[in-house]
């Protein structure tokens, strides 16, 4: 074995390939065909989109968990653990099976060049083969058609949303990223989608291909009956008195009939009862999602960060009871709509206590107080060397009634969370 740690072999997965991103299927489908993980002995179902792919992935976990399935998880990225990324049975792959994994990886390829991100999704591969699994659910990284994860023919295909992201590998318009995202698509198995504006070209795709693409107020839909239940309606099924997803936001309701519309497809292959999608929907646990930390003061932490998912945020403070002062935490990659992202929220903060995040990629902090002052007039803004100590700084505030509110990226969150657990 080239390395004895997990975290020796993740630095080097991160040196290895020339690009950080690469998009493309060749390379990594040559390495899962040499390992015999390509064509999986469970079934598979592939979940793309811009915004809603953990949150969907992880409600059909829960439900296929409680029903008594073997479920395997495949998401990305992590929060403070690379584990996070890979479950079986609903627990994080310990160090030995990755490493494990990663040798079996590392054999195979030969001297063919593998991202960090194609290292992982085909470690998940050889992780769930070797487990003895009725179903996996992979996250789709980035876009689909060129995605690692669709080397893999799922049983049923879900696309959560098309929002504008990743601009520069998917393209700028919605048109050209739902054609990225319809890439997960396979002839005569389904596909759903959970955008209530789908762009013409995933359609097309769908129908070009042969497809049989269900779409959302369309084939299935959902109503918000109560505070505490709702009811999902989509092929011959129709539920009553649901209970609410344990995740915030009406948003999560919507991903959750996504994914109930999946069970509904796959029935004749896993049957789930009524009661279990109870139990599922009831004990759904994601970390970073308007996730709520317990203290004094009101802290929230949510991965929002792109325009959509700043909009949803928004939507989810306003639902909550007004305090006398709300800061936001905020860090962000350069790479996102950063103007668009703070006109969305601007008004929901009295304060902005801003930093850079530890990543290559990141927006520096004068550029983004720049950002700050030409997109938020009037704002109030500090700014501090580190996430850790733009935190502690607005903890440390003396107001009555505080609410904190950390977002902007997975790592911004990753970063406060590491000093709450």
């Amino acid at each position: 074995m080239r390395f004895s740690t997990l975290q020796e072999w993740l630095v080097w997965q991160e040196t290895l390939h020339s690009q950080k991103i690469e998009l493309g299927l060749e390379r990594i489908l040559d390495v899962a065909n040499s390992m015999d993980v390509g064509k999986p002995n469970y079934t598979a179902i592939v979940v793309a989109g811009t915004n809603g792919k953990g949150s969907i992935v992880t409600i059909l976990e829960s439900i296929f968990h409680h029903a008594g399935y073997r479920v395997g998880a495949y998401t990305s990225p992590h929060l403070l653990h690379y584990n996070e990324r890979i479950r079986v049975q609903q627990q994080n792959a310990d160090d030995s099976s990755l490493c494990n994994a990663f040798d079996k990886v590392d054999r195979a390829r030969g001297d063919t060049s593998l991202s960090y991100f194609e290292f992982g999704t085909l470690a998940a591969m050889q992780i769930f083969a070797e487990s003895d699994l009725d179903v996996a659910i992979y996250e789709v990284g980035l876009g689909g058609r060129l995605d690692a994860v669709n080397i893999l023919d799922a049983e049923v295909a879900i696309v959560s949303s098309i929002g504008i992201d990743h601009v520069q590998w998917l393209g700028s318009t919605r048109e050209l990223i739902g054609f990225e995202k319809a890439g997960v698509f396979r002839a005569n198995r389904p596909a759903i989608c959970g955008d209530t504006n789908p762009p013409n070209s995933l359609i097309e795709y769908a129908e070009k291909l042969g497809t049989e693409l269900l779409l959302i107020n369309k084939d299935y839909s959902y109503t918000k009956r109560s505070d505490d239940t709702w009811s999902f309606s989509g092929a011959s099924v129709n539920w009553d008195g649901l209970p609410m997803p344990s995740l915030y936001g009406e948003v999560q309701i919507g991903n959750a009939a996504t994914a109930l519309m999946a069970l509904v497809r796959l029935d004749s292959v896993l049957a789930v009862t009524r009661e279990s999608v109870d139990r599922g929907l009831s004990k759904i646990s994601l970390p970073g999602r308007f996730q709520r930390i317990p203290g004094p003061c009101e802290i929230i932490l949510d991965v929002a960060h792109n325009l959509d998912s700043a909009k949803v945020l928004v939507n989810n403070l306003r639902e909550l009871k007004p305090v006398q002062k709300t800061i936001a935490v905020f860090a962000v990659l350069a790479d996102k709509d950063v103007c668009g992202i703070i006109e969305c929220v601007g008004g929901m903060f009295d304060e902005w206590h801003i930093s850079q995040l530890d990543s290559e990629r990141a927006l520096e902090k004068e550029s983004l107080k720049k950002q700050l002052d030409n997109c938020c007039h009037d704002c109030v803004i500090y700014s501090y060397s580190s996430i850790s100590e733009a935190y502690n700084a607005a903890k440390n505030t003396q107001d009555e009634s505080l609410r904190i509110v950390v977002f902007g990226s997975f790592l911004t969150v990753a970063e406060v969370l590491s000093l709450e657990v």
